[in-house]
């Protein structure tokens, strides 16, 4: 197997995994975001911006460790495309999740200073 074949199949792989995630993350994003987003339509922009890391991460970490496969045949390119791809969605799931998770508090306790404040 040669190298751009290896690369297409990496990359595919992980597109493919990137849009599982996206489709199944979107609305659940949406209705967060929402929450999150007091002022205006921030989320407008929270929410693709989201998608698009959930696109980049994954697709960085399998170009980065795609050149460690050893032997390049369909196995090891598949292999290494699923986990570094695994690995980037992890990551970027996990900076997400934080995220939410550390803003969520502090909006709902200070939301009626953050409103007041805005105003």
């Amino acid at each position: 197997m040669n190298q751009m074949s290896c690369l297409a199949l990496a990359v595919t792989v992980s597109l493919i995994l990137s849009t599982v995630i996206s489709v199944v993350m979107t609305e659940p994003l949406r209705g967060v975001l929402k929450q999150l987003c007091l002022v205006g339509d921030s989320s407008q922009f929270w929410i693709p911006f989201t998608i698009v890391m959930m696109y980049v991460t994954p697709l960085f970490f399998t170009m980065l460790f795609e050149s460690t496969v050893v032997a390049p045949n369909v196995a090891n390119t598949l292999r290494t495309a699923l986990a570094s791809s695994l690995f980037g969605a992890f990551a970027a799931l996990l900076v997400v999740g934080y995220q939410i998770a550390r803003a969520r508090p502090s909006t709902r306790q200070n939301a009626p200073e953050i409103r007041a404040s805005l105003s």
